[in-house]
């Protein structure tokens, strides 16, 4: 099920980066800076590949980038040391980021409204968890939960332990994975990003403001004001 967003949804799951959090220049930018000292060329091809793909991890990602642009194969330790390196650079950039439009009045309805909420991202979850306590953005959902784990592994797990049918519920995303985790585990889609520059198929919903969408399931009072940041 990818066809227009379900009224009153009885889950919801969002990706983090750039559908929460105005954060994926500050991912963009800290990939280049792990890589710089590499050359400009390579900074430039690790930049490029975390724009097109932002939903792959660092865990997959950061061996990619050494196999096809340093010819060198990563063990699994060195894969932790540089995803660590990447840690120190990326935690302070994200924190520092912005709230996308309409995020806080669309946490606070949902909360309100008694919708379940859980962030599911490629982020790894301690990571993802000490982000959005700096944040103050932790009350609001029921589980904030990251990588090693697939998307749809953790879908699939929350979906069984809540008991939420999958066609009742709904995933907003800004990636074609988050797109595929949404068809992999039958749930709607609801695509997050500026203007008309985003990935998804014709025929997608997507919109700029979460608001836009979110807004409508809260009746006709005004949705209340939050004061995440």
């Amino acid at each position: 099920m990818t066809g227009p967003p379900r009224a009153h949804p009885d889950c919801v799951f969002f990706d983090f980066d750039g559908v929460i959090v105005d954060s994926v220049e500050a991912k963009i930018a800290a990939f280049g800076e792990l890589y710089a000292q590499f050359g400009p060329a390579v900074r430039a091809e690790v930049e490029a590949y975390q724009r097109a793909v932002p939903g792959e991890t660092r865990f997959a990602k950061i061996p990619r980038f050494h196999r096809e642009l340093l010819g060198v194969e990563l063990s699994q330790s060195e894969i932790g040391e540089w995803a660590g390196r990447l840690r120190t650079i990326v935690v302070d950039r994200v924190i520092a980021s912005p709230l996308l439009p309409g995020v806080a009045d669309t946490l606070a309805l949902l909360v309100r409204r008694g919708i379940p909420a859980h962030v599911v991202s490629g982020t790894p979850e301690d990571e993802l968890s000490v982000i959005a306590e700096a944040r103050g953005l932790a009350p609001f959902f029921r589980s904030l939960r990251g990588s090693p784990r697939a998307k749809p592994d953790i879908v699939r797990e929350i979906l069984v332990t809540e008991r939420h049918r999958p066609e009742a519920c709904l995933f907003v995303g800004d990636a074609m994975s988050d797109l595929a985790c949404a068809r992999t585990c039958g749930l709607g889609f609801l695509g997050r990003a500026e203007g008309n520059a985003h990935p998804f198929p014709e025929g997608t919903p997507v919109v700029e403001n979460l608001l836009d969408v979110f807004g409508a399931y809260d009746g006709p009072d005004e949705p209340a004001r939050t004061k995440a940041a």
